[in-house]
């Protein structure tokens, strides 16, 4: 059988753009999204901060999470949108696929221990789940994500041995500014 060396040729180059689509980076990520998100968050820290009760204060911190959700996947959308990018892409759902299942299981840690004894836990873990699901995400991102998801991990475990009391402080400033540290990155360096 003789072997037609064009559709081996077509067959190559179709294994090869595959191939690199898979290996593609989300640069979607959106660096100045990632800074409002932390601007939002040092509001929410400050917003929250007249009320002693614990409860009360994460309560603010869960609208603020959907406000700085909501605010960071259309700053991802529109940069895709800008560059000429489906952000649904490969890597772009790749990335998405590692990120919500830890903020599923926020949600349902929430829900457990929000009316609890327990609620004190909260802020460590979420820390600790936002930081494990980015840190995930960022293997199909650019590498200040992966840092900022570590980063979120070594943060909630230290909050977890700190005086509840500290919890407002410790959101605001986790989700504040390493946002805005890692964020400014992504912004400076990979297209903003």
């Amino acid at each position: 059988m003789p072997i037609n060396i064009q559709e081996q040729a077509e067959d190559n180059l179709r294994f090869i753009r595959s191939a690199m689509e898979r290996a593609e980076r989300v640069s979607a990520v959106s660096g100045a999204g990632a800074m409002a998100m932390g601007l939002i968050a040092l509001l929410a820290m400050a917003v929250s901060a007249s009320s002693a009760d614990l409860t009360a204060q994460l309560v603010v911190w869960i609208a603020t999470a959907f406000v700085a959700g909501g605010v960071g996947a259309i700053a991802c959308a529109l940069k895709a949108r800008k560059n000429g990018m489906p952000f649904f892409a490969d890597p772009g759902r790749r990335f998405l696929l590692c990120l919500i299942p830890s903020l599923l299981v926020g949600v349902v840690l929430t829900a457990a221990l929000l009316p609890s004894d327990q609620v004190g836990l909260l802020p460590g873990l979420w820390m600790m789940l936002y930081g494990a699901g980015v840190l995930a995400a960022g293997t199909y991102a650019v590498p200040p994500v992966m840092h900022m998801g570590g980063s979120f991990l070594i943060v909630g475990g230290f909050a977890q041995a700190l005086p509840e009391s500290w919890s407002n402080v410790l959101l605001g400033l986790s989700f504040g500014l390493l946002h805005l540290f890692f964020g400014y990155q992504v912004y400076k360096h990979h297209g903003g």
